[in-house]
């Protein structure tokens, strides 16, 4: 990965923070999976070079993206209250192309006394008819999602195993309407949205639904029957290429974090471990992203990471060493003494991880006995 630049031509210091502009329509814009990626990291709290650093594209295509987010007036600079001339023409919208399953007449009594709005306002039949119990079950849940969301979520999940219905698109619809209707859904559902939220059950639903409409777009943009009847370039462009899912991207980030880390820039390493395990906070993630923080003498961040790691393992001897350890690096003597007394006591048929745990409560000791 080549060094993120200190300036862009057009934008300025990659230091600023820049945010999305309110009237900007991605959809209008025709964005490519590049653009569209970076737009939707702009949040006016993270500087440039640090989105760049998080995307996990190669520099120059991320470079590229931002100047033509930019360019398209699909971005403000700090205290900017609106966009430059935009110096691309964006190319006109298509029409909307319904899908049979949203042609489908509406329900005469719709779920719940809460119920949607008809589904002539949606691909979606958001009414539910004849719902579950699973269904009813999930829309009286405790969670932080509106009940248009869980709705649609829902309704989503019952077309998931039909791709033109999960699109919303015809079964003559190209490239260009198919990408165009991903990417609607994609801004919809994709799991970053709700990052930080309270989910309840919606989060395996909401990962379900993200996954099928990747599966879908895959399917219908490499049909052989797509590109025999001349709907399809049988040669795709790269931005043309199905984007990944959540767990490929956070795999990605997470084996370039690994390389930087390798490589000795702990700090950049850092940076993509956070986004990897911000995706998919699994064990083995969370376990290396601590390693790093102590290595880059960030305690605070990799006591972060080892709470985790301890939660979700909590009878693994090694997931209590590093949050000893984690401790042991903040100054929490006490706290990383009390922890390794505790794995010590967790069966393990692993001698070597028994000796290093027996080394390291020696040693935590003997800084206690020291006066720290």
């Amino acid at each position: 990965m080549s060094t993120v630049p200190a300036e862009i031509t057009g934008i300025g210091s990659t230091a600023q923070k820049l945010r999305q502009s309110p009237g900007f329509d991605p959809l209008k814009a025709a964005l490519g999976p590049d653009e569209y990626f970076v737009f939707t990291r702009m949040d006016g709290l993270t500087s440039v070079r640090d989105v760049i650093v998080a995307t996990g594209l190669p520099t120059e295509r991320a470079v590229s993206a931002v100047v033509k987010l930019r360019g398209l007036g699909g971005l403000l600079l700090p205290n900017e209250a609106s966009p430059p001339p935009i110096k691309v023409a964006a190319p006109p919208r298509p029409a909307p192309v319904v899908s049979p399953a949203a042609m489908r007449p509406s329900p005469a009594r719709p779920v719940g006394p809460n119920a949607a709005a008809p589904a002539s306002a949606s691909l979606y039949d958001l009414t539910l008819p004849n719902p579950t119990a699973d269904e009813l079950a999930a829309l009286a849940e405790v969670n932080d999602l509106s009940d248009k969301e869980r709705r649609l979520i829902l309704a989503m999940g019952r077309v998931a195993r039909d791709p033109l219905a999960l699109l919303g698109v015809g079964a003559n619809a190209d490239a260009r309407t198919l990408k165009i209707a991903y990417f609607k859904i994609s801004k919809d559902v994709h799991p970053d949205r709700y990052y930080g939220k309270q989910l309840g059950t919606f989060k395996e639903r909401l990962a379900a639904t993200f996954e099928a409409s990747t599966r879908a777009y895959t399917r219908l943009t490499s049909s052989d029957k797509g590109r025999a009847s001349g709907a399809i370039p049988a040669a795709r462009s790269e931005e043309q290429q199905a984007p990944q899912t959540p767990i490929e991207y956070a795999a990605e980030l997470f084996d370039k974090a690994c390389d930087l880390e390798v490589k000795g820039d702990a700090l950049a390493a850092m940076q993509l471990f956070a986004a990897a395990v911000r995706v998919d906070p699994q064990v083995r993630y969370l376990r290396r992203a601590a390693s790093c923080a102590l290595a880059a003498e960030q305690p605070k961040t990799a006591l972060e990471y080892a709470k985790k790691v301890s939660a979700l393992a909590p009878n693994d001897p090694s997931a209590a060493r590093i949050l000893a350890s984690a401790f042991r690096a903040g100054g929490k003597l006490a706290d990383a003494e009390e922890v390794l007394v505790m794995a010590m006591a967790i069966k393990s048929e692993n001698d070597t991880l028994a000796a290093e745990l027996r080394n390291d409560l020696a040693d935590v000791r003997r800084l206690i006995a020291q006066g720290g």
